[in-house]
């Protein structure tokens, strides 16, 4: 390293500036061939894809400017350059929800392919250990702490490639505690234990910046020398970057788990308005104790073994208020069939999303919702009003569709 040399002759590292610009490049044509497709701000909204772009600019700004030359001079600028990986980076590029996007970059065929193979039980059941609450903690806070050991930091200082590796690892494990922050409500566990390991991943980033804060001496040898040259006092600058870790990580930390403490409330508001048969959309009827009782006769299978056709018709129609003679034309106007395999309707043979045979006799909605009419229309209408990761695009069905649709998918048991 030659400090002489000027800033911008050195902040250039073609391989991570490509490696951005092909990220960004797979993105933009993945939300661009989405909103061909669904029409403009469907699937990802238009907020969601400039939070990827503001993202996209941290993480140029983060690696490729003089900040990560900087970085390697002061360990107070390395450590504003890890929190803008973890703190604003990260979580900006995950609002954007780069997954869905890149899943629409590749080819139609290519997609229906991925499309199937993440839907495997070996990868379901990897990608819900990965973003686990108990699993994105640990592997976070382990990144953060271990990169932090005196011989790996002074490694990654030393070796361009220990030094890309340890920046990998910062962004991902930030991405996957955000994704499962923002996304993912922290699998199956649910806002309340969300919140408790915001607290504690605050707790213990917070401990390490204070650890360095008030640290007597200087903890990474080939600062000192570095830091002298610039005529920066080494244990000065390490106390200002333990306090940069300490300080602004706590507060991000601390707003986002009251935040999600907020969201915890609502979500059981939400809840208890499902479990009463009430829309979190537009209000619709409230059902009769008759209605209410015919919708256990529609869902549960058993009891409709020995109904007709007629007979299932008539009251998928009664407790829906729509009509399954206009489903198979909606259906196919809505581009439904193109995703979904839709029993009895031409053209809807498509292995994107789940099968809607037995739809009648099952459970739950997406895996997550009750399978009652109300919330059956108002997941057809904003199916990311429930789960925001979803990769169903909202399509701008009207509530009249909506209900025909509905009556539809519960004839088919």
């Amino acid at each position: 390293m030659t400090p002489g040399l000027p800033l911008s002759q050195r902040a250039f590292d073609p391989l991570i500036a490509g490696s951005l610009a092909l990220f960004g490049a797979f993105y933009a044509a993945g939300v661009a061939r989405m909103w061909r497709s669904a029409g403009r701000g469907q699937g990802i909204r238009g907020w969601e894809a400039l939070c990827f772009g503001l993202g996209w600019l941290s993480l140029a700004a983060a690696l490729q400017s003089p900040v990560a030359v900087l970085a390697e001079l002061l360990f107070s600028v390395h450590m504003t350059q890890h929190e803008v990986l973890m703190l604003v980076a990260a979580p900006l590029i995950v609002l954007g929800r780069p997954l869905t996007a890149l899943l629409w970059a590749l080819p139609p065929s290519r997609r229906r392919g991925a499309s199937l193979w993440t839907r495997r039980r070996a990868w379901s059941a990897a990608w819900r250990a990965v973003t686990g609450p108990l699993t994105v903690f640990l592997l976070h806070g382990a990144a953060l702490w271990i990169w932090h050991l005196p011989s790996l930091y002074q490694a990654a200082l030393e070796n361009p490639w220990i030094h890309a590796f340890q920046h990998l690892c910062f962004l991902v494990t930030a991405a996957l505690f955000w994704w499962a922050l923002l996304h993912g409500r922290y699998g199956r566990a649910g806002y309340g234990v969300g919140v408790f390991y915001v607290f504690a991943t605050a707790l213990h980033t917070g401990a390490l910046g204070a650890l360095l804060t008030f640290a007597p001496r200087v903890f990474y040898p080939i600062y000192a020398a570095r830091a002298r040259h610039l005529h920066v006092d080494p244990l000065q600058d390490q106390q200002l970057g333990g306090l940069l870790m300490w300080v602004p990580c706590g507060v991000v930390f601390a707003v986002a788990a009251l935040a999600m403490f907020a969201a915890w409330m609502g979500e059981s508001e939400r809840r208890a308005r499902i479990a009463e048969g009430s829309s979190p959309t537009p209000p619709l009827r409230r059902r009769s104790g008759g209605e209410l009782a015919l919708v256990a006769a529609v869902v549960a299978a058993a009891s409709l073994s020995a109904c007709t056709k007629q007979q299932e018709r008539e009251d998928a129609e009664r407790l829906t208020g729509g009509r399954v003679a206009r489903a198979p034309n909606l259906i196919d106007h809505y581009g439904c069939g193109s995703c979904h395999s839709i029993p009895g309707v031409p053209g809807a043979t498509g292995s994107v999303g789940p099968p809607m045979d037995h739809m009648a006799s099952r459970t739950y909605i997406a895996g997550r919702l009750p399978n009652e009419p109300t919330a059956m229309i108002t997941w057809l209408r904003s199916p990311q009003h429930f789960e925001p990761s979803t990769a169903m695009p909202q399509m701008g069905v009207s509530e009249s569709d909506a209900r025909d649709i509905a009556a539809y998918l519960y004839t088919l048991r």
